[in-house]
């Protein structure tokens, strides 16, 4: 049976310093796979790009899969982050509105990062803790389920909380497909658009 990869951190940060050593961490790691790829990365490259010595690193994290994954849960918090900063664009604009801000805030996020997303997705996409994510996904599924039960009177689907959780899981993998399938759509802005009015179609009368 092959041994199983460690990916969860050494040590969480407490003292200012140690974090500032894990961002500068992760910001290397995003560099590098961004560049190199997943299969290219290696600790000594993420390291070096860094400006840390090895022993720093696996003082942190004990694999690249670690790193990865820490850097993965950061998009995913950046993610939830730009929701946050929307939440009542989303529960008190008109319906269409709405769908439009939600696709755009993830597509947005994705396209800072593009080639990152395309990388994570397209080739290390089983890094991630599922729980963690859908933690965070349940927190944007309520915040469209509070701009769906706004306008009950327009909207189609009976089952509200179905309704949102299949709106924001179809638009994250969309996007996320998007970074690594439909990269000239997605920058042209053509996705975000066509996402939008399947959603519409979806949702409303």
């Amino acid at each position: 049976m092959p041994r199983k990869v460690r990916t969860a951190p050494r040590r969480v940060p407490s003292q200012q310093r140690a974090q500032d050593t894990v961002g500068v961490l992760l910001d290397a790691t995003e560099r590098v796979v961004s560049r190199e790829g997943w299969a290219a990365t290696t600790t000594n490259k993420i390291a070096e790009a860094a400006g840390v010595s090895i022993g720093t690193l696996y003082h942190y994290f004990p694999t690249k899969e670690a790193l990865v994954e820490a850097v993965v849960h950061r998009m995913w918090q950046d993610e939830l982050t730009a929701l946050r900063a929307k939440a009542s664009v989303l529960a008190e604009k008109p319906l269409e509105d709405a769908i439009e801000v939600l696709v755009g805030v993830l597509a947005e996020v994705a396209g800072k990062k593009l080639e990152l997303y395309r990388r994570w997705y397209g080739e290390a996409s089983n890094l991630g803790q599922l729980g963690l994510g859908l933690v965070m996904t349940d927190e944007a599924v309520t915040m469209v389920r509070v701009a769906l039960e706004h306008h009950r009177a327009r909207v189609v689907p009976e089952d509200l909380d179905f309704a949102a959780d299949l709106v924001v899981k179809t638009v994250m993998a969309v996007v996320r497909t998007a970074t690594r399938d439909y990269r000239a759509q997605l920058e042209s802005g053509l996705l975000q658009r066509e996402l939008s009015a399947m959603i519409r179609r979806y949702l409303l009368r």
